[in-house]
């Protein structure tokens, strides 16, 4: 796509309004924490004397409203006059402080952790009316605190499963590890903690999230509208942060269920200057594997995670924080195989306020994937292992030189390593041989400004450009191929040796973003939005869902960079004094130098895998509808997706097309998503969930025909993904009771019970085909087909 630099940069310049007298500014903070809030609506209200009724009454009326940016700062210029300053964000109690306002100010503010009241039952995502007011479109604001009271698979709290609520968010199956979004793959989102990039989400192959929700301070996905501070991934941004320590009082709380418990302390050192978050979590499934069918209960499991922050204020400005986490899972079939998996991520920053109009972030931040098979077969020892290494340094500068203009710029260089694979055997008596696959390095440098201008009180419009290289980097030795012929082994002419660092490959390219906010009123707006992404490293996987054996690649001579563009549009209406929040959207997305597969492919160590892959373009698009009520004693959404995701092989070689080289269904071309959810306060601290989901069957590749080749018989496979599975649908029920009594109360308990799978349906996560008795037979393979009851219980103190 051909895209013009020009509007994009005008976007970018600035645009000088009438003067104004004076700046009220700030930095609004996490009380607890002390972690600067991003996000937080400032509101500025004026007093006026009406008469009313014959006696004087003060009537508030707001005259401008702004947000924080990243580092928690605010700033607005308002004539002389005095003034009401409102703060308001989801999960924090709202504040306010009265200015007469004669010169320029600064107020800041600290926000406690909101506790709502037994009998003041309210439910939200997003502050009222961001609906319709925020930039922000395709984003989902998660409400941490609400995932306790969910009905959820074995008891835990799951931040994936409950996105997969929402529209546009899918998966390719029960308990399948990973998420989709708008037609995406599963290695398309930019999954980050703290900045870090987790290149694996999932615990106990799909079952559970990596990520402990109760670590979690907050959780965005981002769909469409992502802000140039963000690249790398083509389909969705899913960012968390972590939370920080207390400096109010020791916290601490701790989780027992019936597969997995955790737990969390949060606290402060020299007097508040430094604070302490430390989480952690453990699983001890074995129990329940034994009581599976006799085939399965020699298998064994088990997973272990834990999150840490800390910081420390260097002064009222400045301040200094480190984040980490590590997880490790084991894995262990009835055969002679186990899997081994661990994520490791680590993030510093410092971060500081130098004016009312001025701040910074600088991060270093490191994540590896790592993840191994042990083979334990008689004279089959061996160890496989593999990992993906992602270290980078990042800057972020904030300047707001007026009320209606924030500007961000910034730039970030990432250096990867990757071992795609080595094989060691384990015992002498094996019969496995050592091999090792050259090492992958790259190199991948960013920088992007990004320009939010509020044109009038309706209109905000929101720019930025991104631009992105990357270095495929020796040292390495490279296959050369017979031109105008098919990539094989028997094609292969040369081989071309690079030193270590010298340059193999470089692709990259500019990324603009652009989007528009109109307000047809204070409760309804339009939204547009343009992206386009790049991403330089995929995950090499020819399996339905994420395998413990699936590998990372970077870009090199024959992958290219991936490439998208996506086109957005939605119509945002909120009914009944903002308790009922509506919305459609609209997307089409392109796709560009996909990695497909040759039927048959093989992928694992192999050195030759160019061979093996093809280049595919791809497409989606659908509208995406919800209804939510967020106030009242009964609080629910329903949401209702339309789309569609499709793939195309890109080759000149006939003998390489799939399905003759027209587009055909991704394994994640789901068509209809309905998801209802809701909530009802029973009182007495008791409330009831539930959710129902319903998906069309994802795509599957059926065999057409068959034969027989030497007295065996052999099935035929000729189109790809033109079959599908059994359409998915699936209810489930909770009960949960909080047993506090006043809204300042520090030692309380919420016990939740849940039965997922209601009705016991045996969805089907595959169907194969086996020979029986020389006729072909269909099995039908459900993960969870019965259902599932659990128990949680979580103190508090």
């Amino acid at each position: 796509m051909k895209i013009h630099l020009i509007p994009f940069i005008l976007c970018l310049a600035f645009s000088f309004c009438e003067a104004q007298n004076h700046s009220i500014s700030g930095t609004i903070k996490d009380f607890s924490g002390q972690k600067p809030i991003a996000g937080v609506s400032v509101e500025f209200l004026r007093l006026r004397k009406q008469i009313m009724n014959g006696a004087d009454t003060y009537v508030r009326t707001s005259i401008a409203e702004t947000t924080t940016d990243s580092a928690g700062f605010y700033t607005y210029s308002l004539k002389n006059d005095d003034y009401i300053v409102e703060v308001s964000m989801l999960g924090y109690v709202r504040k306010n402080k009265f200015i007469a306002l004669k010169k320029d100010t600064e107020i800041n503010f600290e926000l406690s952790e909101k506790i709502n009241q037994l009998d003041d039952v309210e439910v939200r995502t997003k502050k009222a009316e961001g609906n319709v007011k925020d930039i922000d479109m395709g984003t989902i604001k998660l409400n941490i605190q609400g995932l306790k009271k969910l009905p959820v698979v074995f008891g835990e709290s799951d931040i994936i499963r409950a996105l997969t609520l929402q529209p546009g968010v899918t998966t390719v199956g029960e308990g399948a590890g990973g998420f989709n979004v708008r037609g995406g793959r599963v290695d398309q989102n930019l999954v980050l903690i703290d900045d870090a990039p987790l290149f694996n989400t999932s615990h106990l192959l799909g079952f559970f999230t990596s990520i402990n929700a109760e670590a979690i301070q907050s959780a965005t996905l981002v769909k469409g509208g992502i802000s140039a501070r963000f690249g790398g991934r083509l389909s969705s941004l899913l960012n968390m942060t972590t939370k920080m320590g207390s400096t109010d009082r020791t916290k601490r709380n701790l989780s027992v269920g019936p597969i997995s418990s955790n737990g969390l302390i949060q606290g402060s050192l020299a007097k508040g200057k430094i604070t302490y978050m430390l989480a952690g979590r453990a699983a001890y499934p074995n129990w329940a594997i034994s009581a599976f069918p006799q085939r399965f209960k020699n298998s064994k499991a088990d997973f272990q995670d834990v999150n840490v922050a800390l910081q420390y204020r260097l002064n009222k400005t400045h301040s200094l924080s480190f984040t980490g986490y590590q997880s490790f899972d084991r894995f262990k079939f009835p055969e002679d195989t186990s899997y081994f998996w661990q994520n490791q991520t680590a993030t510093v920053q410092l971060s500081g306020v130098v004016s009312p109009k001025f701040s910074y972030f600088i991060k270093g931040i490191h994540s590896k994937y790592s993840f191994g098979v042990n083979g334990l077969g008689t004279g089959l020892e061996y160890q496989f292992k593999s990992l993906v290494q992602h270290r980078e340094i990042k800057t972020e500068l904030l300047y707001n030189p007026k009320e209606n203009h924030k500007i961000e710029a910034g730039g970030s260089m990432i250096f990867y390593t990757l071992n795609p694979g080595k094989l060691t055997p384990t015992s002498s008596e094996s019969a496995v041989n050592s091999l090792q696959l050259p090492t992958e390095n790259g190199r991948e440098g960013a920088a992007f400004i990004s320009h939010e201008w509020t044109v009038s009180k309706r209109i905000t419009l929101q720019s930025g450009l991104r631009y992105s290289q990357f270095w495929n980097l020796g040292a390495r030795n490279v296959l050369q191929y017979q031109a105008n012929q098919p990539k094989t082994v028997e094609t292969v002419r040369d081989t071309v040796k690079y030193g270590s660092g010298e340059t193999i490959a470089t692709y990259g390219g500019f990324e603009p973003r652009v989007s528009l906010k109109v307000e047809l009123s204070d409760n309804q707006s339009i939204k547009l939005s343009y992206n386009r992404t790049r991403q330089y490293i995929n995950l090499i996987s020819n399996t339905t869902a994420i395998s413990p054996v699936d590998f990372w690649k970077l870009s090199d001579s024959y992958i290219p960079g991936q490439v998208s563009d996506q086109f957005a549009a939605g119509y945002y209406r909120n009914f009944s004094n903002n308790t009922v929040e509506t919305y459609i959207e609209g997307f089409y997305k392109t796709m560009d130098n996909l990695v497909e597969y040759k039927n048959g492919a093989t992928l694992l160590l192999n050195s030759h895998l160019e061979t093996e892959l093809l280049k595919g373009v791809g497409k989606s698009y659908g509208v995406e509808f919800s209804v939510n009520k967020t106030k009242g004693r009964f609080t629910g959404q329903l949401s209702y997706t339309w789309s569609r995701s499709l793939i195309a092989v890109e080759t000149p070689y006939a003998i390489e097309r799939v399905n003759q080289g027209n587009y055909y269904p991704s394994l994640y071309d789901k068509p209809h998503n309905v998801a209802l959810s809701g909530q009802y306060f029973l009182g007495g601290g008791w409330s009831f969930s539930t959710n129902f989901v319903y998906q069309t069957g994802r795509p599957v590749t059926y065999p057409d025909g068959q034969y027989t080749y030497n007295n065996t018989l052999a099935f035929n496979y000729a189109t790809r993904n033109a079959d599908r599975l059994p359409d998915f649908h699936r209810l489930d029920i909770s009960f949960s009771r909080d047993n506090r009594r006043t809204k300042d109360q520090k030692v309380y308990s919420i016990l939740n019970f849940s039965l997922y799978n209601v009705y016991a349906r045996k969805n089907p996560y595959s169907i194969f085909f086996k020979q029986s008795s020389g006729y072909s037979q269909a099995y039908r393979l459900a993960v969870l087909g019965t259902i599932v009851p659990s128990v949680t219980l979580t103190f508090f103190w």
